[in-house]
């Protein structure tokens, strides 16, 4: 039993414990048992939201929408990624995984990153280690950039938030700072390592 499962066994033991001192096993069940059930709605809400937005993606992947969106965003992660060719699998799976955190999709990014990963280690000069071309990716991804932060506003407008768009801003403003200060880290590092 892992140390997080012990913690919440203690807790559930004591809080049935205090229930049963004071008398209120009954009213105790019965909010639990309310609690499950909101969980799994919250759940069920969540799930839905996230298997549209990942078909979504895969519908592009297959119609070859991710191509084409990774050739018109080659100028930019040309910059980025300067030893890997236009049309190698990796761009395409770099250019979906980016899509999908732009768009805010945690769940339905992290199959997308894992593949980019692997497509990144395929063009790795030295499989195993680090390359130039995965430090960048893990930066632009760990950085957290998000245009619409989706999961966030569907979990917030799932717990009845009135204005559950209103962290746009502030995400948007955090993930730019983050994702540009990974990068110039990374790129600061690399340029040092060069001029010694």
């Amino acid at each position: 039993m892992s140390t997080i499962n012990k913690i919440w066994f203690v807790l559930f033991f004591f809080g049935y414990l205090v229930a049963g001192a004071t008398g209120r096993v009954e009213a105790t069940t019965l909010a639990l048992i309310a609690s499950m059930e909101e969980s799994v709605k919250f759940t069920l809400g969540i799930i839905g939201f996230l298997a549209f937005w990942s078909g979504l993606l895969r519908i592009a992947e297959a119609a070859g929408l991710t191509r084409k969106l990774a050739r018109m965003l080659h100028p930019v992660l040309r910059h980025l990624f300067p030893r890997l060719p236009c049309d190698s699998p990796a761009v395409g799976a770099i250019t979906l995984s980016l899509a999908a955190n732009l768009l805010g999709l945690s769940h339905a990014a992290t199959p997308l990153g894992i593949k980019a990963m692997q497509e990144l280690e395929k063009v790795n000069s030295i499989p195993g280690q680090v390359s130039d071309e995965i430090a960048v990716y893990l930066a632009l991804i760990l950085g957290g950039i998000s245009l619409l932060p989706s999961t966030i506003i569907a979990i917030r407008a799932q717990a009845g938030s009135v204005q559950p768009s209103a962290v746009i801003l502030p995400i948007l403003i955090t993930a730019i700072a983050g994702t540009s200060v990974a990068l110039l880290t990374h790129f600061t590092i690399k340029k040092t390592r060069k001029g010694e």
